[in-house]
């Protein structure tokens, strides 16, 4: 009687375990479900965000440019300085910088709303490389929108930047070659980037690289 009681009970102990491992399993599975979305929807608005000040200064338009001839435009040889030019001739005319303000204004609020909703999820997500490079991406995103805020205003300025149509127009570069770039570096980490039309089978979709 003793022995059938042992056995029942480690038969017990190894249900448990199997159990346990089998529900650890699929709530991994559905966490990292949710931490792909979260992924893609940061992908999402980094990609709107390079695009949309890359068609802002003039590199090209949607209309007529697929997004993987747009990114080759910021990435051809001299883009630098080509990017840096568009965005100082903007930088320099106070109508369309007021206009930039506008768009800047939009694009880092709507950043930093999908960067709050998301960190709680990412926060210990096993790619710390590319949500560092997303906080540095809305972090000069936030201060070029400062800078623009307090032009808008005629105020003297107090930051670094302001006032400065050169600093302004590097900045507006910088955004926009880290923006290209991230927003495939997100999408690498995506483990099924279909299941959000991100993947090479969508229509008009760009491989993951």
């Amino acid at each position: 009687m003793v022995t059938s009681v042992v056995a029942y009970i480690l038969f017990l102990i190894v249900g448990v375990a199997v159990v346990n491992e089998f529900l650890s399993a699929r709530a991994r599975r559905e966490w990292r479900l949710l931490s792909d979305y979260g992924l893609v929807e940061l992908g999402e608005v980094t990609r709107h965000t390079w695009v949309m000040l890359a068609q802002h200064i003039g590199v090209g338009k949607r209309e007529s440019l697929t997004l993987s001839e747009l990114r080759d435009l910021v990435h051809a040889p001299q883009a630098d300085e080509a990017l840096r030019e568009l965005a100082l001739a903007v930088a320099a005319d106070e109508s369309r910088r007021r206009s930039l303000h506008e768009l800047v204004a939009d694009l880092a609020d709507n950043a930093r709303a999908r960067l709050g909703r998301w960190a709680p999820v990412l926060v210990e997500a096993p790619f710390p490389h590319s949500m560092t490079r997303f906080v540095r991406l809305q972090a000069r995103l936030t201060r070029l929108q400062t800078v623009l805020w307090e032009d808008s205003l005629n105020w003297r300025p107090s930051y670094e930047g302001s006032g400065d149509a050169e600093w302004i127009a590097e900045r507006i570069a910088n955004i926009i070659q880290l923006g290209s770039e991230l927003d495939l570096e997100l999408l690498d980490v995506v483990e099924h980037p279909d299941l959000w039309g991100w993947g090479v089978k969508t229509p008009g979709a760009e491989p993951a690289r």
